[in-house]
C-alpha cells in the first residue's frame, strides 16, 4: 500500500513540476497562413522541448489535422455544413435570433465612461500588447478591390500602418486593374505565462477593476428587476 502511495505522490510531484515549468518557461509559438484561391494555415505551439501541439488546415482538404505529442487526429470541418443542409431549420433559427434591446448597455457605458477607468484599461492593454507582441510579424499580399476608391483607401491605411512599426514586414501591393486578393501572414514568438498571469492579476485586484465589476453587477440586478416587472 505504501508503494502505491509513494508512486502516486511522485507522480503528482512530477505533474506539478511540469505545470510550474510550463508557466515559468516561455511557450514558443508560430503561425503561418494565407489565401491564394484557397484558405490555408498552420499553427505550432511548443511547451518545453517535448510537448508540441500543431494544427494544420487547408480548404481543399475537408479535414483539419491536430497533432499532440506525436499523435495525429483529424477533425471533419464539413460537419456543420452537413447539419445545416440536413436540417434547414438551423439556418432559419439563426436568422431569427436577434439581440434583445434594453437599457443595460447604456447604463454600463454611462457609469464606466470615466477618465480614471479609461486610462486604467488603456494602460492594461498597452502592457498586454508588450507581453503578447511577437518577435516576427509579417504580412504580405496583393489586394485589389472592386471599387477603385476603396483600393485607394486601402493604400492609405497600409501606408499609415507601416509607420507604426507594429510589423516586422508589411508588404501589401495594391492592384488597380482588377479585383484580386491573395496574401499570407507569418507570426513567430514566445510567451511567458507567468508574466501574463501576473499582469492580469494586477489588473483584476485594482480599485478601478472592482468598480467595473460593481457596475456590471448592479446592471444585472437592474435587468432582473425589469424582467420581473414585465
Amino acid at each position: 500500500m505504501s508503494i502505491i502511495l509513494s508512486t502516486l505522490m511522485y507522480l503528482l510531484l512530477f505533474m506539478l513540476a511540469i505545470f510550474l515549468a510550463a508557466i515559468i518557461i516561455p511557450v514558443r509559438y508560430s503561425f503561418y497562413g494565407g489565401y491564394n484561391n484557397n484558405l490555408y494555415c498552420f499553427a505550432n505551439i511548443r511547451i518545453l522541448h517535448f510537448c508540441k501541439i500543431s494544427i494544420s488546415y487547408n480548404a481543399q482538404d475537408p479535414f483539419a489535422k491536430v497533432k499532440i505529442l506525436g499523435f495525429t487526429t483529424k477533425i471533419d470541418t464539413t460537419d456543420l455544413a452537413k447539419e445545416e443542409a440536413a436540417d434547414p431549420k438551423i439556418k432559419e433559427d439563426k436568422k431569427k435570433e436577434k439581440p434583445t434591446k434594453n437599457g443595460t448597455g447604456a447604463y454600463i457605458f454611462k457609469n464606466l465612461f470615466q477618465k480614471d477607468i479609461i486610462l486604467h484599461v488603456l494602460r492594461f492593454l498597452k502592457d498586454m500588447v508588450g507581453i503578447l507582441k511577437p518577435k516576427v510579424f509579417i504580412i504580405k499580399g496583393k489586394v485589389g478591390l472592386y471599387e477603385p476608391h476603396h483600393t485607394a483607401w486601402l493604400h492609405t491605411i497600409v501606408s499609415i500602418l507601416s509607420e507604426l512599426n507594429i510589423f516586422t514586414k508589411l508588404d501589401i501591393e495594391t492592384v488597380w486593374s482588377d479585383e484580386h486578393f491573395e496574401g499570407e501572414v507569418i507570426v513567430k514568438g514566445h510567451l511567458a505565462a507567468v508574466a501574463l498571469l501576473f499582469r492580469l492579476l494586477k489588473f483584476l485586484i485594482t480599485k478601478n477593476t472592482l468598480k467595473v465589476i460593481k457596475v456590471i453587477i448592479r446592471a444585472r440586478k437592474k435587468q432582473k428587476v425589469l424582467k420581473l416587472a414585465t
